[in-house]
């Protein structure tokens, strides 16, 4: 990513540099424009100048510092899990990951396996292949790149296959080599994973930083809660009416939305513990 600062003023050019750090510098709108005749750059920080110059958007550096500041730490593995089905797990995984910063790279790992193909794989319109039981023929380095998805620019997913019965043979510690094989290339891992504790999952939820529970509050799912082994963070979408109790006696650290699409940004600063 090109960027050029335009300013004469220090202080701003040293705290744009602390964002930017190999951003070119011009120190007059003049000097600016006959960089951009000589350079592409994909925007321009400036307090000179508004908008845009030489046909290059302008942003204001305060936007950019608290996207710095809001950008999940390096080799950050979520877990995304419910206790029950239905309740938008996979709208919150797309919606998380379509919410970072574009130059974050993500992988999605689906571990729902299911005869017909994952939600994940339907609401992303993925094609059928390549998926992850064709990595688990040979469990290379090199073959568990070729199969993945590339989504977006900086999205890539290792989809479930559309028969479980194409990963029977999935083991806990080849979730451990995927962890290992993403950090080299990813920013973020986020696991999607089914409503199930089995020794997948487990190594799954393991390997997590943090666990992420999407939940609707009701007794049943707080009654598995009780007896999950691990730490995690909750959000409520639309709980029933006495959530607050059972979530007081489980000491929970929890947000409550009635949206997950409107309401990610208040998701996301609870999840990257944004200010």
């Amino acid at each position: 990513m090109r960027v050029l600062i335009v300013s004469n003023d220090r202080d701003y050019i040293k705290k744009a540099k602390e964002v930017y750090e190999d951003a070119d510098t011009a120190l007059s709108a003049e000097s600016a424009e006959i960089m951009l005749s000589k350079k592409k750059y994909d925007f321009i920080v400036s307090d000179l100048v508004k908008d845009s110059l030489g046909g290059c958007a302008v942003k204001k550096l305060e936007e950019e510092q608290v996207k710095k500041e809001t950008r999940p730490l390096k080799q950050e593995v979520i877990a995304v899990y419910s206790f029950k089905g239905g309740v938008g797990k996979t709208t919150l995984v797309k919606a998380l990951f379509e919410s970072l910063d574009k130059n974050i790279k993500v992988l999605v790992v689906d571990l729902n396996f299911h005869d017909g193909g994952s939600d994940l794989s339907f609401m992303l319109d993925l094609p059928v292949l390549p998926h992850i039981g064709m990595w688990l023929k040979e469990r290379t380095r090199e073959n568990f790149f070729e199969n993945l998805v590339e989504y977006s620019s900086n999205v890539s997913i290792l989809q479930a296959p559309p028969k479980a019965s194409l990963v029977r043979d999935i083991k806990e510690n080849d979730v451990d080599a995927v962890v290992k094989f993403a950090r080299s290339k990813f920013d973020v891992i986020i696991f999607d994973l089914p409503n199930e504790f089995n020794e997948v999952v487990k190594a799954a939820l393991d390997n997590a930083a943090k666990i992420l529970v999407l939940s609707k509050g009701t007794e049943g799912e707080f009654s598995r809660m009780k007896e999950f082994p691990y730490e995690f963070l909750t959000v409520f979408v639309r709980p029933a009416r006495d959530f607050k109790k059972y979530a007081k006696e489980l000491n929970l650290q929890y947000k409550v939305v009635e949206s997950i699409k409107n309401e990610i940004d208040k998701i996301c600063n609870f999840v990257f513990e944004r200010k």
